[in-house]
């Protein structure tokens, strides 16, 4: 994918984000080079992911990684929907940096309530 190609996927994907569409899941057997916006790839084998990556939603732009192996903590869970997208267990909360606290649930992002 040339760099004009990956500039318009990633403003699609951006707008599909805006618009509170669901975010992209993408299988792929490596990390990619360049993370897209609102796309959360399952890095693995087969039926067989290690992790699950994306660029934080908050828009501080970090990548965060998520343990998908039972053998290694923390651990998440995917779950496939027939529809193509996934959800992730349990919560994903960034302890350093922003702090993003949220849940992954068919393809959209659900943010925790701040506690006060």
């Amino acid at each position: 994918m040339n760099n004009f190609e990956f500039f318009c996927l990633s403003l699609w994907r951006r707008g599909r984000a805006w618009l509170g569409k669901p975010y992209m899941t993408e299988l792929t057997d490596e990390m990619p080079d360049k993370f897209l916006p609102a796309t959360v790839y399952l890095v693995g084998e087969g039926e067989h992911f290690w992790h699950a990556s994306m660029i934080c939603p908050c828009g501080c732009r970090q990548v965060l990684h998520m343990n998908l192996q039972a053998d290694s903590r923390p651990l998440w869970q995917v779950i496939r929907h027939a529809d193509g997208t996934i959800s992730l267990h349990p919560s994903i909360w960034r302890q350093k940096g922003c702090c993003a606290h949220f849940w992954f649930r068919n393809g959209a992002i659900q943010w925790a309530e701040p506690k006060q």
